[in-house]
């Protein structure tokens, strides 16, 4: 089975957004993702299909022969791609979860501050050392 790499293009100045991140880079069973922080000026200069997005407000993932995902669907999409994630698929397209899933993913991004987005010590550049 093949698995296609995805750069996720993430807030690195977010404690919270980072902490989620290293849980789902340990899921990763086939070191398929790609961890980009927004905050790095190469970062955003390697995927000029985000253009003036606003990088702020959500996460982005970004896959070879799709169109770019944000948000929910971003996450969404970062589930698909490890099978120690797949027992979450339920829960992302359970009926009504196109719609209060992205509203949901707003809501905390919003209030991230609330969930300890104040630490700029973390990194997701590089795996974690074993």
């Amino acid at each position: 089975m093949s698995f296609k790499k995805l750069d996720i293009i993430y807030d690195g100045q977010c404690g919270f957004c980072v902490r989620s991140l290293q849980v789902v880079r340990s899921l990763d069973l086939y070191r398929t993702l790609r961890f980009h922080d927004s905050h790095r000026p190469d970062s955003l200069a390697k995927f000029p299909i985000l253009g003036k997005v606003n990088v702020d407000e959500a996460m982005f993932t970004l896959v070879e022969g799709e169109e770019p995902y944000s948000g929910f669907f971003a996450f969404r999409r970062i589930v698909w791609n490890s099978p120690l994630t797949w027992i979450l698929l339920p829960v992302f397209y359970f009926p009504g979860t196109s719609f209060f899933g992205p509203r949901l993913y707003a809501w905390v991004a919003r209030h991230r501050t609330s969930f300890g987005c104040r630490s700029d010590a973390c990194d997701l550049s590089s795996p974690p050392a074993s």
